[in-house]
C-alpha cells in the first residue's frame, strides 16, 4: 500500500473500472506531496491506459479526499448494472462487485468507519446476495475473487459469498435476514483495521504468545467499532464479535459453545473457517478445493462448527462438484 497522504487517497488501478466516466479529477503521485492530474472529471477511463500504468508500475491512482465518496457512488451504481448483464460470467461479475467493494476497504483504511462507508458496503452486499443467489456457482465465485487486490477484500467477499449459499442452503427465505448475514460477513474482519499492519500480515504460526492474544483482539475492536457508529443493526454486530467462536467452545474471544452463538454468526464462523482454506492468503499460500476443505474441517479439525450449518456447506460443496461430473 502506498504511503498515507492527510488530503489524498490511493485507488488500485486495477480496481477502476474501465470504459466508466470517473466522476472526479484523478491524479499521478510523483513526490511525497506532489500530484498530477492525468483525468479530468467527467472523462472515460480507457482501459488500455489503465493497463499501460500498470506496466509502468504505476499501481496507484489518486483522489481528493473529500470527492472519494462521489467516485465510490459511482462504482457502485456501475456495478449494479453490469452484475445485470447476461452476457457477463458469474466470475467477471463477481470482479466487479470485488472492484466496487474494494472502494469499502480503501475507505475503512483512510477515512475509517462512517455511515457513508456503511451504507456503500451495504449497498455491495445487496448486489452480491443477488449474485451468490442466482448463481451458486461455487467454483467460478471462489476462483474469480483470487483477482482481487487486496487479501482482506478478498477474504471478505469470498465470506460473504459462501455465507449466502450456505443460507440458501439452509432454506432461510427472509430477505433482510440474508442480508444482515452477508454484511456482517463482509465486515467480519474490520477490527484488524485497529491493529498494527505488520502484525495482521504476519502468519499466525510465526506470531508469539503476545502476538496472538493481540490478534485475537480483533473482534472485540470490530464490534466497538460498530457500535460506535450507532446505526449497525445487533445481528451485525453479532456477527463481527462471533465470527472466530465455534460450537465447541474453543473459538475466540468468549469461547461461546453452539447454544450461545448468534445464528448468524454460527453460519459466518464456518464460512470464515471454509474460505481461510480455500482462498489463497498468509496463512494459507496454497488453497484448497472446497471438498478437501470439507474433509480439513472435519477430520483435522473436528468440526467445531454447526452441524445444520456444515450439512448446508456440505450440500453446497456436494452440488458443485454433481455439476461438473
Amino acid at each position: 500500500m502506498e504511503d498515507k497522504h492527510p488530503n489524498m487517497i490511493p485507488i488500485p488501478v486495477r480496481d477502476l473500472i474501465g470504459g466508466s466516466t470517473s466522476p472526479v479529477n484523478l491524479y499521478v503521485r510523483i513526490g511525497a506531496d506532489k500530484f498530477v492530474l492525468i483525468s479530468k472529471a467527467g472523462t472515460k477511463t480507457d482501459k488500455e491506459r489503465l493497463q499501460s500504468y500498470e506496466n509502468k508500475t504505476v499501481e496507484y491512482l489518486w483522489v481528493k479526499r473529500e470527492e472519494y465518496g462521489f467516485l465510490m457512488d459511482s462504482n457502485i451504481t456501475i456495478a449494479g448494472v453490469l452484475v445485470n448483464q447476461k452476457s457477463l460470467t458469474t466470475a467477471q461479475k463477481t470482479l466487479i462487485l470485488s472492484q466496487a467493494a474494494a472502494g469499502v476497504f480503501t475507505e475503512l483504511e483512510h477515512i475509517g468507519l462512517g455511515f457513508e462507508t456503511y451504507s456503500h458496503a451495504r449497498q455491495i452486499v445487496e448486489a452480491t446476495v443477488a449474485l451468490a443467489e442466482s448463481n451458486n456457482n461455487l467454483n467460478s465465485l471462489l476462483s474469480s475473487l483470487n483477482d482481487c487486490s487486496d487479501e482482506l477484500l478478498r477474504h471478505s467477499m469470498a465470506v460473504t459469498s459462501i455465507s449466502v449459499l450456505i443460507a440458501n442452503a439452509l432454506n432461510w427465505e427472509n430477505k433482510q435476514t440474508v442480508e444482515k448475514l452477508a454484511l456482517g460477513a463482509l465486515l467480519h474482519d474490520i477490527g484488524l483495521k485497529a491493529l498494527p499492519p505488520e502484525l495482521v500480515n504476519k502468519p499466525r504460526a510465526l506470531m508469539s504468545f503476545e502476538e496472538n492474544q493481540q490478534y485475537e483482539t480483533h473482534p472485540y475492536k470490530g464490534m466497538q467499532m460498530l457500535l460506535n457508529l450507532g446505526v449497525v443493526p445487533d445481528d451485525v454486530v453479532a456477527i463481527v464479535y462471533e465470527h472466530h467462536e465455534n460450537a465447541i467452545g474453543q473459538g475466540y474471544p468468549r469461547k461461546l459453545r453452539n447454544i450461545k452463538m448468534h445464528p448468524l454468526a454460527k453460519v459466518v464462523a464456518l464460512a470464515n473457517d471454509f474460505c481461510e482454506l480455500t482462498v489463497p492468503g498468509i496463512n494459507n499460500p496454497t488453497a484448497r478445493s472446497p471438498r478437501e476443505a470439507l474433509v480439513t474441517i472435519e477430520m483435522t479439525m473436528g468440526q467445531p462448527h454447526n452441524k445444520e450449518a456444515f450439512r448446508a456447506l456440505q450440500q453446497v460443496v456436494n452440488r458443485e462438484y454433481a455439476k461438473s461430473a
